[in-house]
């Protein structure tokens, strides 16, 4: 398909609508009553009333309806349906058909971006497990620019209203002006978290080429200092040619975490770094929004007290960051602010009736599942549209393993889940701290575990060293050394160490994982690097719990995961050659 430019006229007049499709008006003219808003707080009600489907490219699924009942179509999606602007369909179009794939998969992805689209352009709240990261980003960053031109042409459109009326005899009356209520208390209405300076790099470059085209010659302001301050390099250290595959691509780029830019979009022009309170859209990490939110940078909460669209990208990622700068985050999104600085008769009721959080779509986007993420979705998915959470089956990563492998499966009882961490630390202290023998790695998730074992290791002065994300180098390389030749027993290790590092252990000859790893290649790998005498079968022990599951059908599949889980014992093995 022919690449073209969004022009003037185009981008500050009304965007060409479908007759029978118009998802913005759709998204902004529901009713929503105090009973409505009960109901769309009630998720646990919510949850019982959920629907199970399957869905086109994405598999299982969970639907919890909003104000209204909504029925996912499965049939192809006639782009012309969607409503959208010509040039943003046809840019967007463009950059779908640049991403190379294999034939085999080529269904499955057309199915998946299908379904995304469609359930992105009708507001919908949506939680997807996907690895089709330039389809999804070129998705989503249409929908911004579409979503950012309805919402400009309608306030445009409402000024010219009022400044005829304000003419007549006797002024706009109240009628007219209740019905151009059309803004929120701030002039940011999307955000976009993503992990680092390299993902903002890709996503700030791709609103770009939605608005201009792939010619590159539309007006972006402060584009030499963007190139500088965001672009990273392109090739691989060959010291880390070997790494996986997944491990590479976070090697390449720039890997900053603590970044903040605001973007504005004024006709054919996008202006980056603008201030915030001017800005269109706030692009993040969660590190350098927190700053500004609740850190030594400010206290500036107010700035996303009138969001529209908020993306939550490469989640995973995040998961290996501080998951409690993204909570923080969500606590201060559609926050009352304490002054107000805008004409109050423009602000939408919603807003000063505290219901701006149901008219506010979430996206959330992965390359696997996490109870972490399911629990926010849950938590903040109030929008009157509904909500889709992906809930795919899994095939697992156990066929990664090379060794013969005995893997015993210890599964403790939790009634309450606040007592989870407490539970886990016992059982670990009482069953499996007294069969540990020397040359044991125990490999922990949580920071928080990480320290609370540690500690315990420490009192009962057990041989043991770490590797952890804040030891220095020295340290880390200090400690694998000692734990391979023998002078210390016990090797702790955590899972974000690994991530950031993935460096080989050298020595393992028992392996404990205090609760499965996050990612799910990691039990394979850490499994792999056994030292072990390969005429005996090596062991690695596990600790789970019901509240484990997400993570067993990564790693074990979804069939397994639920033959492990449905069975009563409370120690099981599995043996494989």
């Amino acid at each position: 398909m022919s690449k073209r430019k969004l022009n003037s006229s185009e981008s500050e007049s009304s965007a060409k609508v479908s007759k029978n499709v118009d998802n913005f008006t759709e998204f902004w003219n529901q009713n929503v009553d105090s009973l409505g808003s009960a109901h769309l707080a009630d998720m646990k009600a919510r949850t019982k009333s959920a629907q199970k489907i399957e869905l086109p490219g994405i598999g299982a699924t969970s639907i919890y309806k909003g104000i209204q009942d909504f029925e996912v179509q499965t049939d192809s999606l006639d782009m012309s349906t969607l409503g959208w602007n010509e040039g943003i369909v046809e840019n967007m179009t463009t950059m779908l058909e640049e991403t190379e794939v294999e034939e085999k998969e080529e269904k499955k992805m057309e199915d998946e971006r299908q379904t995304i689209l469609k359930l992105t352009a009708e507001y919908r709240d949506l939680l997807t497990i996907s690895k089709d990261q330039a389809g999804y980003r070129s998705i989503y960053c249409a929908h911004i620019i579409q979503h950012l031109i309805r919402n400009k042409n309608l306030i445009i459109g409402n000024k010219r209203k009022l400044e005829v009326a304000s003419v007549k005899e006797g002024g706009a009356d109240e009628e007219t002006i209740e019905s151009c209520r059309d803004s929120g208390f701030v002039r940011p209405v999307v955000l976009i978290l993503c992990p680092f300076k390299k993902d903002a790099y890709d996503i700030i470059n791709r609103l770009r080429k939605i608005i201009h085209g792939d010619d590159g010659k539309g007006d972006v302001w402060n584009k030499n200092r963007f190139e500088e301050e965001y672009s990273g390099p392109t090739e691989l250290p060959t010291t880390r040619a070997d790494f996986p595959d997944d491990h590479k691509e976070l090697l390449l780029g720039n890997n900053d975490d603590a970044f903040r830019i605001g973007i504005a979009l004024s006709k054919k022009v996008l202006k980056l770094y603008e201030n915030f309170e001017k800005a269109d859209i706030l692009v993040c990490s969660p590190l350098g929004l927190r700053m500004i939110l609740n850190g030594d940078d400010g206290n500036e909460s107010h700035l996303i007290s009138s969001i529209n669209l908020t993306i939550v990208d490469r989640t995973d990622i995040m998961i290996q960051q501080n998951w409690e700068n993204v909570q923080l985050i969500f606590s201060h999104l559609h926050s009352q602010p304490s002054k107000i600085d805008v004409d109050i008769s423009r602000v939408r009721k919603l807003y000063l009736d505290g219901h701006s959080k149901h008219f506010s779509q979430l996206l959330m986007f992965s390359r696997y599942s996490h109870e972490l993420f399911t629990s926010l979705m849950l938590q903040n998915s109030q929008n009157h549209r509904g909500l889709v959470v992906a809930k795919p089956k899994q095939a697992g990563t156990l066929n990664d393993i090379e060794i013969p492998l005995c893997q015993e499966l210890h599964k403790f009882e939790v009634k309450d889940p606040n007592e989870t961490s407490d539970l886990r630390f016992k059982y670990f202290v009482d069953k499996i701290m007294p069969t540990m023998i020397p040359r044991t790695v125990i490999v922990i998730p949580s920071y928080f575990d990480f320290v609370r074992v540690r500690n315990h290791l420490k009192k009962a002065e057990e041989s043991f060293v770490m590797c952890h994300e804040y030891a220095s180098r020295a340290k880390l390389d200090r400690a694998r050394e000692m734990f391979y030749h023998e002078r210390k027993s016990y090797l702790v290790v955590t899972e974000r160490w690994y991530f950031f590092n993935r460096r080989q252990l050298t020595g393992v000859h028992r392996l404990i994982f205090y609760q499965l790893p996050s990612h799910p290649l990691f039990y394979s790998e850490f499994i792999n690097m056994s030292d072990a005498d390969t005429s005996q079968r090596f062991l690695a022990v596990l600790l789970l719990c019901k509240y484990d599951r997400i993570r067993l059908e990564n790693t074990f599949g979804t069939e397994m995961a639920a033959a492990v889980m449905a069975n009563k014992q409370t120690v099981q093995a599995i043996v494989s050659q």
